[in-house]
Protein backbone atom coordinates (compact mmCIF):
# COMPACT_ATOMS: atom_id res chain seq x y z
CA UNK A 1 0.00 0.00 0.00
CA UNK A 2 1.51 3.24 -1.15
CA UNK A 3 1.18 6.40 0.07
CA UNK A 4 0.54 9.58 -2.38
CA UNK A 5 2.58 12.75 -2.61
CA UNK A 6 0.40 15.43 -3.32
CA UNK A 7 2.26 18.59 -5.42
CA UNK A 8 0.53 21.39 -4.90
CA UNK A 9 1.58 24.41 -7.33
CA UNK A 10 1.40 28.23 -6.02
CA UNK A 11 -0.23 30.19 -8.82
CA UNK A 12 2.42 32.70 -9.07
CA UNK A 13 4.29 29.63 -10.78
CA UNK A 14 6.45 28.38 -8.27
CA UNK A 15 6.48 24.82 -7.30
CA UNK A 16 6.24 23.71 -3.57
CA UNK A 17 5.65 19.97 -2.55
CA UNK A 18 3.28 19.12 0.22
CA UNK A 19 2.82 15.39 0.87
CA UNK A 20 -0.58 14.33 2.43
CA UNK A 21 -1.12 10.87 3.93
CA UNK A 22 -4.16 9.07 1.73
CA UNK A 23 -4.02 5.99 -1.20
CA UNK A 24 -2.12 5.76 -4.48
CA UNK A 25 -5.27 5.07 -6.13
CA UNK A 26 -6.97 8.01 -4.87
CA UNK A 27 -6.08 10.34 -8.17
CA UNK A 28 -7.76 11.36 -11.60
CA UNK A 29 -5.45 9.36 -14.18
CA UNK A 30 -5.06 10.19 -17.53
CA UNK A 31 -4.48 8.01 -20.87
CA UNK A 32 -0.68 9.57 -21.46
CA UNK A 33 2.22 8.81 -23.81
CA UNK A 34 5.55 10.73 -23.53
CA UNK A 35 7.55 10.36 -26.44
CA UNK A 36 6.06 7.27 -27.47
CA UNK A 37 6.16 5.75 -24.15
CA UNK A 38 3.19 4.98 -22.06
CA UNK A 39 3.62 7.83 -18.65
CA UNK A 40 1.36 7.15 -15.55
CA UNK A 41 -0.02 10.64 -15.15
CA UNK A 42 -2.80 11.78 -13.13
CA UNK A 43 -5.07 15.21 -13.35
CA UNK A 44 -4.31 17.47 -10.61
CA UNK A 45 -6.41 20.55 -11.21
CA UNK A 46 -4.89 22.66 -8.77
CA UNK A 47 -1.70 22.89 -10.65
CA UNK A 48 -1.03 25.39 -13.07
CA UNK A 49 2.15 23.97 -14.60
CA UNK A 50 2.53 20.52 -16.16
CA UNK A 51 5.37 18.96 -14.16
CA UNK A 52 7.42 15.38 -13.77
CA UNK A 53 9.15 13.65 -10.94
CA UNK A 54 13.20 13.70 -11.48
CA UNK A 55 13.20 10.32 -11.92
CA UNK A 56 10.93 10.30 -15.13
CA UNK A 57 13.86 12.04 -16.95
CA UNK A 58 15.39 8.82 -17.43
CA UNK A 59 12.15 6.60 -18.08
CA UNK A 60 11.15 8.76 -20.84
CA UNK A 61 14.78 10.08 -22.24
CA UNK A 62 14.46 13.70 -21.48
CA UNK A 63 17.43 16.26 -21.17
CA UNK A 64 17.07 18.37 -17.87
CA UNK A 65 17.49 22.26 -18.59
CA UNK A 66 18.26 23.89 -15.29
CA UNK A 67 16.92 26.97 -14.39
CA UNK A 68 18.74 30.01 -13.44
CA UNK A 69 20.48 29.88 -10.18
CA UNK A 70 18.13 33.10 -8.78
CA UNK A 71 15.03 30.98 -9.05
CA UNK A 72 16.16 28.38 -6.92
CA UNK A 73 15.04 27.38 -3.19
CA UNK A 74 14.14 24.63 -1.17
CA UNK A 75 11.41 22.55 -2.26
CA UNK A 76 11.42 25.08 -5.86
CA UNK A 77 11.26 23.66 -9.39
CA UNK A 78 14.98 22.81 -10.16
CA UNK A 79 14.49 23.43 -13.90
CA UNK A 80 12.62 21.95 -17.20
CA UNK A 81 12.72 19.43 -19.22
CA UNK A 82 13.45 19.77 -23.35
CA UNK A 83 10.13 20.22 -25.38
CA UNK A 84 8.90 16.66 -25.95
CA UNK A 85 5.76 14.72 -27.66
CA UNK A 86 2.96 14.28 -25.71
CA UNK A 87 0.00 12.22 -26.36
CA UNK A 88 -3.10 13.10 -23.72
CA UNK A 89 -6.29 11.01 -23.86
CA UNK A 90 -5.78 10.48 -27.86
CA UNK A 91 -4.78 14.14 -28.33
CA UNK A 92 -1.04 15.20 -29.63
CA UNK A 93 0.93 17.93 -28.84
CA UNK A 94 4.86 18.98 -27.87
CA UNK A 95 5.68 20.53 -24.59
CA UNK A 96 7.99 20.96 -21.52
CA UNK A 97 7.61 19.85 -18.14
CA UNK A 98 8.62 21.30 -14.84
CA UNK A 99 10.86 18.69 -13.35
CA UNK A 100 9.99 18.42 -9.65
CA UNK A 101 12.83 19.17 -6.09
CA UNK A 102 11.40 15.82 -4.94
CA UNK A 103 13.44 15.09 -1.11
CA UNK A 104 14.85 12.10 -0.93
CA UNK A 105 12.94 10.19 1.75
CA UNK A 106 9.84 11.52 -0.70
CA UNK A 107 11.25 9.49 -3.99
CA UNK A 108 10.21 6.11 -2.76
CA UNK A 109 6.90 6.45 -2.29
CA UNK A 110 5.75 8.62 -5.53
CA UNK A 111 3.64 5.94 -6.95
CA UNK A 112 3.67 8.28 -10.48
CA UNK A 113 5.48 9.98 -13.18
CA UNK A 114 3.98 13.33 -12.94
CA UNK A 115 0.85 15.55 -13.53
CA UNK A 116 -1.00 17.29 -16.09
CA UNK A 117 -2.29 20.82 -14.56
CA UNK A 118 -5.37 22.46 -14.89
CA UNK A 119 -3.69 25.17 -17.72
CA UNK A 120 -3.09 21.81 -20.41
CA UNK A 121 -6.76 21.33 -20.02
CA UNK A 122 -8.45 24.30 -19.29
CA UNK A 123 -10.25 25.03 -22.84
CA UNK A 124 -11.59 21.43 -23.01
CA UNK A 125 -14.80 20.42 -22.03
CA UNK A 126 -14.73 17.38 -19.35
CA UNK A 127 -16.52 15.38 -16.99
CA UNK A 128 -14.86 14.47 -13.65
CA UNK A 129 -15.80 10.96 -12.30
CA UNK A 130 -14.35 11.44 -8.80
CA UNK A 131 -15.63 7.54 -7.78
CA UNK A 132 -14.34 6.21 -11.13
CA UNK A 133 -11.34 8.77 -10.86
CA UNK A 134 -11.09 9.34 -14.58
CA UNK A 135 -11.74 12.19 -17.10
CA UNK A 136 -13.85 11.70 -20.31
CA UNK A 137 -13.19 15.10 -22.52
CA UNK A 138 -16.36 15.97 -24.57
CA UNK A 139 -16.96 17.54 -27.79
CA UNK A 140 -19.50 19.86 -26.13
CA UNK A 141 -21.58 20.52 -22.95
CA UNK A 142 -24.93 17.96 -22.76
CA UNK A 143 -27.99 19.38 -23.19
CA UNK A 144 -29.12 18.14 -19.91
CA UNK A 145 -26.28 19.22 -18.25
CA UNK A 146 -27.37 22.80 -18.73
CA UNK A 147 -30.41 22.52 -16.11
CA UNK A 148 -27.86 21.76 -13.24
CA UNK A 149 -26.32 24.32 -10.65
CA UNK A 150 -24.11 26.17 -12.58
CA UNK A 151 -21.08 28.19 -11.19
CA UNK A 152 -18.17 30.36 -12.91
CA UNK A 153 -14.67 29.70 -13.06
CA UNK A 154 -12.59 32.14 -12.16
CA UNK A 155 -9.95 32.41 -15.14
CA UNK A 156 -7.17 35.23 -13.97
CA UNK A 157 -4.81 32.40 -12.30
CA UNK A 158 -3.69 29.02 -13.55
CA UNK A 159 -5.68 26.63 -11.74
CA UNK A 160 -9.09 25.75 -11.73
CA UNK A 161 -11.39 28.22 -9.03
CA UNK A 162 -14.99 28.82 -9.30
CA UNK A 163 -17.09 31.79 -7.58
CA UNK A 164 -19.82 30.48 -5.24
CA UNK A 165 -22.49 33.08 -4.55
CA UNK A 166 -23.67 33.62 -0.94
CA UNK A 167 -27.00 34.47 0.85
CA UNK A 168 -25.80 38.04 1.39
CA UNK A 169 -25.34 38.56 -2.17
CA UNK A 170 -20.89 37.96 -2.15
CA UNK A 171 -19.19 35.60 -3.40
CA UNK A 172 -16.78 33.25 -2.32
CA UNK A 173 -14.22 31.33 -3.79
CA UNK A 174 -13.75 27.51 -4.03
CA UNK A 175 -10.53 25.41 -5.73
CA UNK A 176 -11.16 22.67 -6.90
CA UNK A 177 -8.56 19.67 -6.54
CA UNK A 178 -8.09 17.03 -8.25
CA UNK A 179 -4.71 16.05 -6.79
CA UNK A 180 -6.15 16.06 -3.29
CA UNK A 181 -8.11 13.37 -2.20
CA UNK A 182 -9.83 15.09 0.95
CA UNK A 183 -13.58 15.88 1.34
CA UNK A 184 -14.06 19.49 1.67
CA UNK A 185 -11.03 21.95 3.28
CA UNK A 186 -11.59 24.85 5.10
CA UNK A 187 -10.09 27.96 6.16
CA UNK A 188 -9.30 27.70 10.05
CA UNK A 189 -11.26 30.12 10.85
CA UNK A 190 -14.42 28.39 9.62
CA UNK A 191 -12.72 25.12 10.47
CA UNK A 192 -13.17 26.31 14.35
CA UNK A 193 -16.84 27.50 13.55
CA UNK A 194 -17.79 23.98 12.51
CA UNK A 195 -16.17 22.55 15.26
CA UNK A 196 -17.93 24.69 17.85
CA UNK A 197 -21.45 23.83 16.20
CA UNK A 198 -20.69 20.12 15.87
CA UNK A 199 -18.56 19.27 19.26
CA UNK A 200 -19.93 15.65 18.84
CA UNK A 201 -18.32 14.71 15.69
CA UNK A 202 -15.70 12.64 16.00
CA UNK A 203 -12.64 13.62 14.86
CA UNK A 204 -9.00 11.91 13.56
CA UNK A 205 -5.97 13.18 12.88
CA UNK A 206 -3.80 14.03 9.53
CA UNK A 207 -0.65 15.34 8.72
CA UNK A 208 0.93 16.74 5.83
CA UNK A 209 4.63 18.27 4.59
CA UNK A 210 5.93 21.37 2.49
CA UNK A 211 9.50 22.60 2.19
CA UNK A 212 8.36 26.22 3.15
CA UNK A 213 6.94 25.15 6.11
CA UNK A 214 7.47 21.94 7.49
CA UNK A 215 5.13 19.54 9.23
CA UNK A 216 1.57 20.44 9.81
CA UNK A 217 -0.98 18.56 11.55
CA UNK A 218 -4.61 19.02 10.11
CA UNK A 219 -7.80 17.68 11.56
CA UNK A 220 -10.73 15.84 9.86
CA UNK A 221 -14.34 14.82 11.14
CA UNK A 222 -17.07 14.23 8.66
CA UNK A 223 -19.91 16.17 7.54
CA UNK A 224 -23.72 14.51 6.88
CA UNK A 225 -24.37 18.06 5.44
CA UNK A 226 -22.43 21.12 5.12
CA UNK A 227 -23.20 24.78 2.83
CA UNK A 228 -20.49 26.18 0.90
CA UNK A 229 -22.50 29.38 -0.10
CA UNK A 230 -25.16 28.16 -2.55
CA UNK A 231 -23.36 24.85 -3.00
CA UNK A 232 -24.28 22.00 -0.95
CA UNK A 233 -22.40 19.23 -0.08
CA UNK A 234 -23.90 15.79 1.99
CA UNK A 235 -21.81 12.89 3.71
CA UNK A 236 -18.49 14.55 2.95
CA UNK A 237 -15.59 14.36 4.63
CA UNK A 238 -14.07 17.51 5.83
CA UNK A 239 -10.65 18.88 7.09
CA UNK A 240 -8.66 22.03 8.20
CA UNK A 241 -6.95 23.29 6.05
CA UNK A 242 -3.65 24.85 6.01
CA UNK A 243 -3.52 28.38 6.35
CA UNK A 244 -0.65 29.18 4.08
CA UNK A 245 -2.18 27.98 1.29
CA UNK A 246 -1.53 30.15 -1.85
CA UNK A 247 -5.24 30.47 -2.45
CA UNK A 248 -5.97 31.69 1.36
CA UNK A 249 -3.10 34.36 0.76
CA UNK A 250 -4.83 35.38 -2.92
CA UNK A 251 -8.29 35.72 -1.69
CA UNK A 252 -7.95 36.39 2.05
CA UNK A 253 -11.78 35.84 3.75
CA UNK A 254 -13.38 35.36 -0.08
CA UNK A 255 -11.13 32.05 0.14
CA UNK A 256 -14.39 29.28 1.23
CA UNK A 257 -12.07 26.22 0.49
CA UNK A 258 -10.91 23.51 -1.05
CA UNK A 259 -13.07 20.86 -2.86
CA UNK A 260 -10.91 17.38 -3.12
CA UNK A 261 -11.94 14.17 -4.47
CA UNK A 262 -14.06 12.72 -1.96
CA UNK A 263 -15.73 15.87 -2.28
CA UNK A 264 -16.52 15.71 -5.95
CA UNK A 265 -17.16 12.28 -5.38
CA UNK A 266 -20.78 13.63 -4.15
CA UNK A 267 -21.35 15.75 -7.44
CA UNK A 268 -21.87 15.36 -10.62
CA UNK A 269 -19.41 17.74 -12.40
CA UNK A 270 -18.99 18.46 -15.97
CA UNK A 271 -16.67 21.66 -16.39
CA UNK A 272 -16.71 24.02 -19.79
CA UNK A 273 -13.52 25.23 -20.03
CA UNK A 274 -14.35 27.13 -22.95
CA UNK A 275 -17.12 29.40 -21.31
CA UNK A 276 -15.53 29.38 -18.19
CA UNK A 277 -18.38 27.49 -16.60
CA UNK A 278 -18.58 24.25 -14.25
CA UNK A 279 -21.97 22.45 -13.76
CA UNK A 280 -22.65 20.39 -10.17
CA UNK A 281 -24.93 18.22 -9.34
CA UNK A 282 -25.54 16.60 -6.20
CA UNK A 283 -25.60 13.29 -5.68
CA UNK A 284 -28.31 11.05 -3.50
CA UNK A 285 -26.51 8.04 -3.58
CA UNK A 286 -24.52 6.81 -0.62
CA UNK A 287 -21.18 7.54 -0.26
CA UNK A 288 -18.50 5.30 -0.88
CA UNK A 289 -16.17 4.05 2.05
CA UNK A 290 -13.54 6.48 2.83
CA UNK A 291 -9.71 5.80 3.50
CA UNK A 292 -8.41 7.78 6.15
CA UNK A 293 -6.69 7.79 9.70
CA UNK A 294 -8.31 5.05 11.46
CA UNK A 295 -5.54 5.07 14.44
CA UNK A 296 -7.15 8.77 15.69
CA UNK A 297 -2.96 9.26 15.98
CA UNK A 298 -0.32 10.67 13.73
CA UNK A 299 3.69 10.85 14.43
CA UNK A 300 5.56 12.71 12.88
CA UNK A 301 8.84 15.27 13.71
CA UNK A 302 9.34 17.75 15.89
CA UNK A 303 11.26 20.78 16.09
CA UNK A 304 12.72 19.47 19.25
CA UNK A 305 12.89 15.57 17.88
CA UNK A 306 13.43 16.27 14.74
CA UNK A 307 14.54 13.01 13.08
CA UNK A 308 11.77 10.77 15.72
CA UNK A 309 8.09 10.21 15.02
CA UNK A 310 6.68 12.09 17.90
CA UNK A 311 2.90 11.18 18.45
CA UNK A 312 -0.28 13.82 18.68
CA UNK A 313 -3.31 11.65 19.75
CA UNK A 314 -7.00 12.76 20.00
CA UNK A 315 -8.52 11.60 23.25
CA UNK A 316 -11.40 9.62 21.53
CA UNK A 317 -9.50 7.57 19.35
CA UNK A 318 -7.81 4.04 18.77
CA UNK A 319 -4.80 4.90 20.21
CA UNK A 320 -5.50 6.58 22.76
CA UNK A 321 -7.58 3.80 24.17
CA UNK A 322 -4.64 1.59 23.36
CA UNK A 323 -2.14 4.32 25.95
CA UNK A 324 -0.85 6.22 23.34
CA UNK A 325 -0.54 9.76 24.29
CA UNK A 326 1.19 13.21 22.72
CA UNK A 327 4.64 12.74 23.11
CA UNK A 328 5.37 9.02 22.68
CA UNK A 329 8.09 8.27 20.41
CA UNK A 330 6.99 5.24 18.12
CA UNK A 331 9.86 3.04 17.48
CA UNK A 332 8.28 0.42 15.34
CA UNK A 333 4.47 -0.34 14.08
CA UNK A 334 3.82 -4.28 13.37
CA UNK A 335 7.27 -5.53 12.32
CA UNK A 336 8.63 -2.57 10.53
CA UNK A 337 11.05 -0.46 12.38
CA UNK A 338 10.27 3.36 11.90
CA UNK A 339 13.66 5.17 11.26
CA UNK A 340 11.69 8.11 9.13
CA UNK A 341 8.71 9.22 7.43
CA UNK A 342 7.96 6.07 5.98
CA UNK A 343 4.74 5.27 3.77
CA UNK A 344 5.29 1.33 4.77
CA UNK A 345 4.25 2.08 8.56
CA UNK A 346 2.55 4.85 7.74
CA UNK A 347 -0.23 2.92 5.54
CA UNK A 348 -1.04 0.42 8.46
CA UNK A 349 -3.20 3.33 10.09
CA UNK A 350 -5.45 3.16 7.04
CA UNK A 351 -5.99 -0.53 6.63
CA UNK A 352 -9.59 -1.48 7.06
CA UNK A 353 -11.27 -1.36 10.36
CA UNK A 354 -10.76 -4.14 12.94
CA UNK A 355 -7.39 -4.43 11.96
CA UNK A 356 -5.44 -4.82 14.61
CA UNK A 357 -2.02 -3.14 14.41
CA UNK A 358 0.73 -3.57 17.17
CA UNK A 359 2.86 -0.63 18.37
CA UNK A 360 6.23 -0.36 20.03
CA UNK A 361 7.09 3.23 21.57
CA UNK A 362 8.89 4.75 23.98
CA UNK A 363 8.11 7.68 26.83
CA UNK A 364 10.47 9.40 28.97
CA UNK A 365 12.96 6.49 27.89
CA UNK A 366 10.99 3.86 28.52
CA UNK A 367 10.06 1.47 25.72
CA UNK A 368 6.43 -0.13 26.26
CA UNK A 369 4.66 -2.02 23.54
CA UNK A 370 0.45 -2.05 22.84
CA UNK A 371 -1.82 -3.14 20.37
CA UNK A 372 -4.66 -0.25 19.15
CA UNK A 373 -8.20 -1.67 16.98
CA UNK A 374 -8.65 0.43 13.94
CA UNK A 375 -12.35 1.68 13.96
CA UNK A 376 -14.01 3.32 11.24
CA UNK A 377 -14.18 7.61 12.73
CA UNK A 378 -15.61 8.65 9.77
CA UNK A 379 -18.52 7.90 8.24
CA UNK A 380 -22.40 8.66 7.93
CA UNK A 381 -24.12 9.31 11.43
CA UNK A 382 -26.95 6.96 11.90
CA UNK A 383 -28.71 9.58 13.70
CA UNK A 384 -28.18 12.64 11.24
CA UNK A 385 -28.08 15.65 12.99
CA UNK A 386 -27.95 18.28 10.11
Amino acid sequence: MNIRKLFTILATGVVSLTTIVCFAGERIWLDTKINGKPAKICFDSASNVDALGPDALQKFGLKFIPAPPNKLSRGIMPGDTEVCSVSLNGNNFRTSFVVLDVPDYARQDIDFDGLIGWCTLKQSVMQIDAVGRNVTLLPKVPRQVIQWNQFSVITNFGILEVEVPHSNGSNGIITIDTGNSCGMMLPPHKWEQWKKRHPRSPITLDTSYSPEGGFVVQEETWADQIHIGSLVLTDVPIMEEISSTAAATRWGAKHDGTLGLAGLSRLDVVVDGKNSIVYFRAKTTPPPVYSHNRLGAIFMPTTTHTNQAVAKVVTVSPAYEAGVRNGDVLLQVDEIPVIGWDANWRSRFYKPAGTKVNLILQRDGTNFTTTATLRQILEPSVDKDK
